[in-house]
């Protein structure tokens, strides 16, 4: 079963109120009066509250103990629990039965979110579809459920249901589930820890990439800026080999070297002239 949430938890607390007050001073008869008025209810659909009060329990105890076995059904059970014991339980109105139907479809929207027509008749012992459609809007109306209903397919899409009471008998169950839950998270939290100190971690060194990166760029700008406002073909030679820059420039510049040794400047201006050699390096 679902556990009821804190929404419809407060809900059903703002109902109870007034059961609360009875409650208080209430035994025997006074305590069948309480349930007969509970399981009547228009907007009661959650009994925990009135199940677990001593008084209440005591009533198992008594002759009227099938008063409490009745709630109990209304509470975590379903029209089927009630027919199959109907002789030895007391009798319910139309009311009653159209309201437990109710809480039986919530039961079965819970077990699976696509529930077949065929199963809710069965269930419900309905013949009629527009019987059981209208008991399923009337469901939805009462924020039972959230569903479609699927006509074509002769199906209940179910989005939500409601929480209803646990069953004693399923609390080490649902203790067991949410103990697994919490490892679960425990592990998951571990994990993502784990991975944050290596995000962490590939960050750093990331940021130490960059600042590198960044403090060559910023070496190499300065460089550059020297090279093109510097008038010295041997210092801008030097900062192109520092730089990796390989052009013709510095092919033709040991070229311009190599003839000046040989040949002198006179050879220079033989090939063509010093003025056009010169306007490469200036």
């Amino acid at each position: 079963m679902a556990l009821i949430s804190p929404k419809q938890r407060t809900f059903a607390k703002k109902h109870f109120v007034e059961f609360e007050v009875l409650l208080k001073n209430s035994s025997g008869k006074g305590i069948v009066s309480i349930i007969k008025r509970a399981i009547n209810s228009k907007h009661l659909f959650v009994f925990g509250e009135i199940l677990n009060r001593e008084n209440v329990q005591n009533l198992k105890k008594t002759e009227d103990k099938k008063w409490i076995e009745l709630l109990e059904i209304f509470a975590f059970g379903t029209f089927q629990d009630y027919q199959k014991r109907k002789s030895e339980l007391p009798e319910i109105t139309e009311f009653q039965t159209h309201k437990l139907k109710m809480l039986t479809i919530v039961s079965l929207a819970y077990s699976t979110k696509h529930v077949p027509y065929p199963l809710l008749q069965k269930e419900l012992e309905i013949s009629e579809v527009r019987e059981l459609e209208d008991l399923i809007i009337d469901s939805i109306y009462k924020g039972l459920i959230v569903a479609k209903l699927d006509q074509k397919e002769s199906m209940l899409e179910v989005q939500e249901t409601m929480g209803r009471d646990v069953p004693p008998r399923e609390i080490g169950g649902v203790v067991s589930v949410l103990e697994d839950w919490l490892k679960n998270i425990e592990t998951l939290l571990e994990s993502l820890s784990e991975k944050g100190k290596f995000a962490t971690l590939i960050s750093e060194e990331t940021e130490k990439k960059k600042k590198k990166i960044e403090s060559d760029i910023d070496d190499k700008k300065k460089w550059i800026n020297i090279l093109l406002t510097t008038e010295s073909k041997q210092e801008a030679f030097k900062i192109k080999q520092y730089l990796g820059i390989e052009d013709d420039d510095d092919d033709e510049e040991e070229e311009f070297m190599g003839r000046r040794g040989m040949g002198g400047m006179g050879g220079m201006m033989g090939m063509g002239g010093m003025g056009g050699r010169f306007r490469k390096f200036f």
